[in-house]
């Protein structure tokens, strides 16, 4: 492995851990997720392991934009 190649992979794997160990404990103590995971625990589902499937239909857009949008013609 070439010097170039280990920086690089040194770069990732901080970068990774800044992530995985900073920023998403972060973004789990904003209010509104915080409320969300502990709603998804008290109905004893495990947020981390949901899929889209299992979601209900989630309000992607508002309704108006909804009513006016045409995909095909």
């Amino acid at each position: 492995m070439t010097r170039s190649a280990a920086l690089r992979s040194l770069i990732a794997v901080a970068a990774i851990g800044l992530v995985w160990g900073g920023l998403l404990p972060a973004v789990a103590r904003i209010e509104c997720v915080a409320r969300h995971v502990a709603a998804m625990e008290a109905l004893e589902v495990n947020p981390s392991a949901m899929v889209y499937t299992e979601l209900d239909r989630l309000p992607v857009r508002p309704r108006w934009i909804e009513d006016r949008l045409t995909l095909w013609p």
